[in-house]
């Protein structure tokens, strides 16, 4: 068997060129055949066209693709959006919007073929993609869309208004560092004029996802991989930013830190990887700054994570669990991080938050250990009943985020089999999912916890194609003629389609009209002392956000109720009834938004709207005050008796209730925080390697006792006021 192989594989050998053959013992190496002269063209033409068919055509592809997508969208008008449906925008873009956004992907995959970056080209291609993605419905909409920034522009109008918050009229005024800074700087800047202001909310997410590329890029450099990994790793993440969570609002000022605070961790303060035997190098590259310029970056490490702490909820404590992860791994050479910023998370949560958690204890811990009824809500619960057509878009969102979760894994693996030991970027991506074990967040926490765990899984997701740390010039040849870039170009497809759909579909009641917002300008000017606004709500006790221009204005003199939508519109008597229980000066809007939400998302029929509103209108009891193509409000033909309620704002925060134990613990936190933070500064003068000096070791033993009595203090605290 073994001779006929041989015989059969000498005459192959023998068809061979001379100069291709192996050569015989002690002469002289073969050599190609040479073109002849007349044929060979001078090296420096050759390399000239070698770099312009390298640059001219992935500008061109680029420049096409701008062409494609936007030109069609010109002639979108109001009309074309009316007639959104299941599908939202992609529904109602012309074809050539897909072709354009198929090309930006294409060129930015062919500059991934060259030996060497073309950065320019490259960043180029990425920026015209996060604008191409993010853009499109500031262009073609009249108005800002979503319903929750025109509530966020109500906060800014009651602080410029009044000069404080008011923590008992909503929960937000507990963390109300965005809202503040928000109104500094605008007021700073001059940005006072309500047109001025909903402009600023329209360009937003555009602004928001463009600097979120800045802490990528510094984060995708913390990873010791080639160009292709890093620079494909922030393509990913701008190609899966679909959650939607980047309008104008605390999540998205928040989330912007925690890019920041991520970056400088893994970028500067990564301990020395030591696996055992040596056998796996770490994946991440070592910390270049010097001990002087690394305490500054800690400095803005502290920051970053102060500046998130007063102005949501979620975010500082993803970021606590990031790093107290890191810590245990070993990767982080801030080991006494996690308790200092532990103390600050938890001492503005217990003291300065006490009128949300003091009122709503329930609420804020009760979802602890709650995994399978948070994940329920947050995923299968949100998928059910609505539209079919509508459901097509949810199900697109859960596949798009498997299918990066899957790369991400994928990519682990792969990294693993090449030899190195990824461990910090495997802690962002995975470790926001143990916020399924704390509470469902409103049926949000599937789109926040994909949303924490993005930037380490498209990072992760770019390695599955690109493993290998490009550091010889046998592994840049190798990614140089793999089907690697073919592969991520088939993906970035997959990413750009999805995004379409999951970003977009749900804009038919995302979307905020012109009529709309001219009702809410005649109830805020009615809302005199205050009004009471009924809307249509498919479940009152748990439906409590409308899809409406809301709040944006007197937040205090005007009351939102949600009212039971009945199914069959002719079932409409309980709306009356129910103006005529509240108080005077109450009204019931209708608004195409809210209705569009209730056909696609929670199953009405599609002529709902329309059918109750001739039954509105055709009751004697009721009587339309504001009629437009997009909203209608109602009040009684006949007001109940009584006079209005007056605003009733509460007391303006921070509002704490202070005790003898409560002072001590509020005044051992403080010092805590001063101890620890110097503690940290001084180990970054010593060696990783080195034991601590005697004041760091006395910093500690002196912070001891301190964290008895905080701790000692918030439990005491949590258990008398909750």
């Amino acid at each position: 068997m073994s001779g006929g192989t041989a015989a059969r594989a000498k005459p192959v050998a023998e068809h061979r060129p001379a100069w291709a053959r192996d050569p015989a013992p002690g002469a002289p190496p073969p050599t190609a055949p040479v073109a002849p002269a007349c044929l060979r063209l001078p090296l420096r033409l050759r390399l000239r066209l070698r770099l312009r068919l390298r640059t001219v055509v992935p500008a061109l592809l680029l420049a096409a693709g701008l062409a494609l997508y936007w030109l069609p969208v010109a002639g979108l008008d109001e009309a074309a959006l009316d007639a959104m449906g299941g599908l939202g925008l992609v529904g109602v873009l012309p074809w050539p919007v897909f072709a354009g956004a198929a090309l930006l992907v294409v060129a930015f995959a062919v500059l991934l073929w060259p030996s060497r970056p073309q950065r320019l080209l490259l960043g180029l291609a990425l920026v015209a993609t996060v604008v191409s993605l993010h853009a499109l419905p500031a262009v073609v909409e009249e108005q800002p869309r979503f319903a929750t920034a025109w509530q966020h522009l109500g906060f800014l109008e009651y602080l410029d208004r009044t000069g404080g918050s008011a923590p008992a009229l909503d929960a937000r005024w507990s963390w109300p560092g965005f809202f503040a800074a928000a109104a500094f700087v605008l007021r700073a800047c001059g940005v006072t004029d309500p047109a001025q202001l909903a402009e600023v909310v329209r360009w937003w997410p555009l602004a928001v996802n463009l600097l979120a590329l800045l802490p990528l890029a510094l984060l995708a450099r913390s990873v010791r991989a080639g160009w292709r990994a890093r620079w494909c790793g922030v393509w990913f993440f701008a190609l899966s930013s679909w959650v939607g969570q980047d309008y104008f609002s605390p999540q998205s000022f928040t989330y912007l830190l925690y890019l920041a605070f991520a970056a400088l961790l893994l970028r500067w303060f990564l301990a020395p990887a030591a696996p055992p035997g040596g056998v796996l190098p770490g994946a991440e590259a070592p910390p270049d700054a010097t001990p002087g310029r690394r305490a500054v970056l800690l400095g803005v490490v502290l920051a970053l994570f102060a500046a998130a702490v007063p102005a949501h909820q979620l975010t500082p404590f993803v970021m606590l669990g990031v790093v107290t992860v890191l810590v245990v791994l070993g990767r982080c050479a801030l080991r006494g991080l996690p308790l200092l910023l532990g103390v600050v998370a938890v001492g503005w949560v217990c003291f300065l938050a006490e009128p949300y958690w003091s009122g709503h204890f329930d609420e804020l811990f009760g979802g602890i250990g709650g995994l399978g009824a948070n994940v329920t809500s947050s995923v299968s619960g949100r998928i059910e009943g609505g539209s079919a057509t509508h459901q097509l878009v949810l199900y697109a969102r859960v596949g798009l985020a498997g299918l990066v979760m899957a790369l991400a894994c994928w990519g682990w693996w792969r990294r693993r089999d090449a030899g190195y030991r990824e461990r910090a970027l495997p802690a962002l991506a995975f470790v926001p999912a143990a916020g399924f074990a704390l509470q469902a967040y409103g049926g949000e926490m599937a789109l926040r916890v994909f949303l924490f765990a993005l930037p380490g899984a498209a990072l992760l997701a770019a390695l599955a194609f690109f493993p290998r740390a490009g550091s010889s010039e046998g592994e840049r040849a190798w990614d140089r003629v793999s089907l690697a870039p073919l592969a991520a170009l088939l993906a970035g497809l997959v990413l750009v389609g999805g995004f379409l759909v999951a970003r977009w579909g749900n804009e038919a009641f995302e979307r905020v009209r012109t009529g709309e917002v001219a009702a809410m300008e005649w109830v805020y000017a009615h809302a005199d002392p205050t009004v009471r606004l009924l809307w249509l709500s498919e479940d009152p006790e748990e439906s409590v956000t409308p899809a409406l221009p809301w709040g944006s204005r007197a937040m205090e003199r005007v009351r939102y109720v949600p009212t039971q939508a009945p199914r069959d519109p002719v079932l409409a008597g309980p709306l009356a009834e129910a103006l005529r229980a509240a108080v005077p000066d109450s009204y019931l809007i209708v608004g195409r938004g809210q209705s569009a939400y209730l056909e696609l998302d929670a199953g009405y029929s599609t002529d709902w709207e329309r059918r109750l509103l001739a039954i509105l209108d055709a009751r004697d009891d009721l009587v339309p005050v504001v009629r437009n193509a997009d909203a209608a409000v109602y009040e009684l033909r006949e007001a109940p008796r009584g006079s209005p309620e007056a605003a009733a704002p509460g007391p303006p925060g921070p509002t704490v209730t202070w005790t003898p134990w409560s002072v001590l613990g509020a005044l051992s936190a403080g010092l805590l925080v001063l101890l620890l933070g110097a503690r940290e500064f001084l180990r970054l003068r010593t060696a990783p390697d080195a034991s601590p000096s005697p004041a760091v070791r006395a910093l500690f033993w002196f912070a001891v006792p301190l964290l008895l009595v905080t701790v000692s203090a918030l439990v005491h605290r949590f258990w008398t006021l909750a």
